[in-house]
């Protein structure tokens, strides 16, 4: 049976102007060229917006709206500067409860797709992994000069950086009901790679990433959301918690991507001397005075 993808994404309103603006209607471009290649190509796709109430203006074709949140982060735990940031859990779940087909995919709002993104993932799926397998794709950023859907085509064939993280997931829409994925917020750090070990979990520890097929593209690099420590403890507090239940339901491999994720990323970020670092961002300058060294660096995190 050929596999079919529901597309979640979560979009909200912005000044057109505005970089969030600018990398909407790109990525909306983007899926509506490859949504269109796919379906001549008998591939089922559907792309499907899940928003807050109030910002249905910002889904455009091809998403159609799929689902309203009924809540946000600051319902779980109030934070500053106050962000109505959703819950990854809660997009997936209304994702998974809006679609009929049997893969579903999730990307950020930046994340723009190549032509054959459908097309290649299908391949992937039927001939690379074995059935159940999620995955991950890798992404490229490419230069800040981009500012136009007229410019896709020349957009398609930059070479770009590969970029640091996660952030286009490909995953059986039965494994979203398994997922503990605590109550982790995005437009914040860790959800992403508590989202991946938690896929790694539920499918047997068989997780993977894609880092040959350039299929997704990001317009420039900025890191505005490291300013934002509050969510980044918040999110390091939950994922912290989510592992622990997981290793109590999971037995766990030591060369697994979970073991070696939590060992890498999760128990740095833990330690007292990084949640010391953490705290003096919070004094009042400190936070921005980092973010613009890392952006003088050239870092992406």
């Amino acid at each position: 049976m050929s596999a079919s993808f529901c597309h979640i994404i979560n979009p909200f309103p912005g000044p057109e102007d505005s970089e969030h603006g600018i990398a909407s209607k790109i990525t909306y471009e983007s899926l509506r060229i490859a949504v269109e290649k796919a379906r001549n190509r008998g591939i089922q796709v559907e792309v499907n917006a899940i928003v807050l109430p109030g910002d249905e203006i910002a889904i455009k074709p091809p998403a159609q709206l799929a689902g309203h949140l009924g809540r946000t982060v600051q319902d779980i735990r109030p934070l500053s500067p106050q962000r109505p940031f959703p819950l990854i859990s809660d997009i997936l779940q209304l994702g998974a409860e809006s679609s009929n087909c049997d893969y579903l995919i999730f990307t950020n709002m930046d994340i723009a797709v190549q032509p054959d993104f459908y097309l290649q993932l299908h391949e992937i799926i039927e001939k690379r992994f074995e059935p159940g397998t999620p995955f991950t794709v890798y992404r490229r950023n490419i230069s800040s000069r981009y500012n136009s859907i007229e410019q896709l085509p020349e957009m398609y064939g930059q070479p770009g950086q590969v970029a640091y993280g996660y952030d286009c997931f490909v995953f059986p829409k039965s494994y979203v009901s398994q997922l503990d994925l605590g109550n982790c917020c995005i437009g914040a750090a860790h959800f992403d790679y508590l989202l991946f070990i938690a896929l790694d979990a539920v499918s047997g520890f068989r997780v993977k990433r894609i880092n040959d097929l350039p299929l997704t593209f990001h317009i420039g690099n900025d890191i505005a959301w490291s300013s934002q420590i509050n969510y980044i403890e918040h999110n390091l507090t939950e994922s912290l918690a989510a592992i622990q239940r997981m290793r109590k339901h999971f037995d766990v491999p030591q060369n697994s991507n979970f073991a070696q994720m939590e060992r890498s990323h999760f128990l740095p970020n833990a330690r007292i001397d990084s949640r010391l670092l953490r705290k003096l961002k919070r004094v009042p300058g400190i936070g921005q005075l980092a973010l613009t060294v890392k952006r003088w660096l050239g870092k992406s995190h």
